[in-house]
């Protein structure tokens, strides 16, 4: 593990806002060419409602920094498969199957569904391998809503996360705007983290939040039957991340309760 192992835990209060995996894979020309009929009968139950975007975004806030774009997937014709509630959102395109979640409740859960919908697009269009797999966690951090509106970001996260905010003589109120990243390799299969962190809005929100985005991916070739490891090892890491970022007094915040392993 790149980042100090940490105790797997459930936060009751959550900053989680959004979960998004997406699996790439040489273009399947039967994908753009033929409506997937029979894929759409076999997660119908799940994903019932229907669409065809042609440049698909995974937005996280509805009035985003300008240096917080959202999750572009890709361009050209997507299927788009999404549950009632609009909380679950499948994709199939010629070359990438993603999924994304505004209500992440486990790595079981999530696993299990991008589970299942793999084990369609190898039934029915047999891709040969994967060329990229990432798994991305985006948190937003509001102090309000966790009852710690008027503690500094500094006693909240810890200096390599913080940014300008790590600066004493600074007034946090004196920034609008603060964005920073970086990209940091994970000592495996050419694997990586990128992370961009900062202020942003949720929502329609005034308030300014801590932002968090990690998106942890290979683009080495995987074989299909190798792709659940480096989901597991990324979701392990994902959380490891989380906890290197944010300091003991805001872990107890978040309220967090064991998970046996």
């Amino acid at each position: 593990m790149k980042f100090p192992e940490s105790t797997r835990v459930r936060y009751s209060r959550n900053p989680l806002v959004e979960v998004i995996c997406q699996l790439r894979f040489p273009k399947i020309l039967k994908i753009e060419k033929e409506a997937p009929v029979d894929f759409q009968e076999a997660v119908r139950s799940d994903y019932p409602l229907f669409s065809t975007p042609r440049t698909l975004e995974l937005s996280l806030l509805a009035n985003s920094q300008p240096n917080s774009p959202p999750v572009l997937l890709g361009q050209g014709l997507s299927y788009e498969f999404a549950d009632k509630a609009g909380e679950w959102k499948l994709v199939l395109s010629s070359d990438f199957i993603a999924l994304s979640t505004f209500n992440y409740k486990s790595w079981e859960d999530f696993r299990n569904r991008l589970s299942a919908a793999i084990n369609l697009l190898i039934e029915y269009y047999k891709p040969s391998y994967f060329t990229r797999i990432g798994l991305r966690y985006q948190d937003i951090i509001m102090r309000s809503e966790l009852g710690v509106a008027n503690r500094p970001w500094r006693e909240l996260l810890k200096p390599p996360i913080l940014g300008i905010f790590a600066a004493e003589d600074l007034p946090e109120d004196d920034f609008p705007e603060a964005f920073s990243l970086f990209v940091c390799g994970l000592g495996y299969a050419d694997a990586i983290v990128s992370a961009r962190y900062g202020l942003a809005r949720k929502n329609e929100s005034n308030e300014l939040g801590y932002f968090i985005d990690a998106d942890f991916h290979t683009e080495k070739i995987t074989e299909i039957e190798d792709a659940d490891e480096h989901l597991n090892r990324f979701n392990r890491e994902a959380r490891n991340f989380f906890q290197w970022c944010i300091t003991p007094e805001l872990h107890q915040v978040l309220g967090p309760e064991p998970i046996e392993e």
